[in-house]
């Protein structure tokens, strides 16, 4: 019975002690603990009113100040189009009549004559051309004799065998000398040149010593001319 009495008294002087040592004798900080997770969003709240409109006075156009200095004037820019043509003017007065003059009257000449003759033409001697296929000049045994002063074009187309050398003649002046051979049958041809005549010239077409020139139907043989132009 006496021992529960003690300890009853001890609880006594413990609970007395125990609230005074709480207050005077206060421990460390402990070490803080793991932050929690987030939480979730909360809901939008309502939306406002509208306010209410600000001062128009603020939003009113200032006054127009004074211009400034001119610049300095700028490049050139680029050309534009043309334009539009204008309206045509009036009509100018009427000129004098001129005075009546004769018209000029056109020089011509020209030939064109074929051999008709298969003999062969003596060397360096005109070729005997004696038939005339246009109403122009005339040859005179083969050769033209220049009645006009000017420019003249001449030309041949010939028909020979094995070999044929010809030449175009001014008197008695090769002016230009053509060859053409073949090894067998016949051979066709041809030279042209350009001549300054006086009047009086003369111009053929002669063979050298390779004469060869036929005249026979089917195998013509041509010399031809004419006038450029006259020359004063």
């Amino acid at each position: 019975m006496m021992l529960v009495h003690v300890v009853a008294l001890v609880g006594v002087l413990v609970s007395l002690v125990t609230p005074s040592v709480a207050d005077t004798c206060r421990g460390y900080p402990g070490v803080p603990g793991i932050p929690g997770k987030h939480g979730s969003h909360g809901k939008d709240g309502v939306k406002g009113e509208k306010g209410d409109r600000g001062d128009d006075f603020l939003l009113a156009k200032g006054q127009k100040g004074e211009p400034g200095l001119l610049g300095p004037p700028g490049r050139s820019g680029i050309q534009g189009d043309p334009g539009m043509p204008g309206v045509p003017g009036l009509l100018g007065p009427k000129g004098e009549r001129g005075t009546a003059m004769a018209a000029a009257t056109s020089k011509k000449s020209f030939f064109s004559f074929k051999k008709r003759s298969n003999r062969a033409p003596t060397k360096d001697q005109p070729i005997r051309f004696d038939l005339s296929l246009a109403d122009g000049d005339t040859l005179h045994n083969g050769e033209f004799h220049c009645e006009i002063k000017g420019c003249y074009f001449f030309t041949y187309h010939v028909t020979g065998r094995t070999l044929v050398c010809l030449n175009i003649k001014k008197g008695t002046v090769t002016m230009v000398g053509f060859c053409d051979s073949g090894e067998k049958g016949y051979l066709v041809t041809s030279g042209s040149v350009v001549l300054q005549l006086d009047v009086g010239d003369k111009v053929s077409v002669q063979t050298t010593e390779n004469n060869l020139v036929m005249g026979t139907e089917g195998a013509d043989s041509i010399f031809t001319g004419f006038l450029l132009f006259p020359m004063s």
